[in-house]
């Protein structure tokens, strides 16, 4: 089964959402106010599917900036993307 289509991931991914009040968290960097319609995994789901569920690796993205997040031929997190990992670090 496909974890996108799972209802555990529709509930995290609406959590989030919420959490991150429906704005995109990098055009918010910028003072932009766009709605958010992705929720990225800051550590790819491939690399570290244990934490597919976690709060802290999780993030709300428009389109347009989760494109920016992956290169789309080799899925490789950009320069951007690592931006973002490195933020992704557990709660203490």
């Amino acid at each position: 089964m496909n974890f996108y289509k799972t209802t555990r991931w529709e509930s995290k991914r609406e959590k989030i959402l919420r959490r991150d009040q429906y704005l995109c968290q990098e055009c918010k960097r910028y003072g932009k106010r766009i709605p958010a319609n992705t929720v990225h995994h800051m550590h790819p789901f491939r690399e570290r599917p244990e934490l597919r569920l976690t709060n802290w690796n999780l993030i709300s993205f428009c389109t347009k900036c989760h494109g920016k997040m992956h290169n789309r031929e080799t899925d490789e997190l950009t320069p951007l993307g690592e931006q973002w990992r490195e933020k992704a670090i557990p709660p203490t």
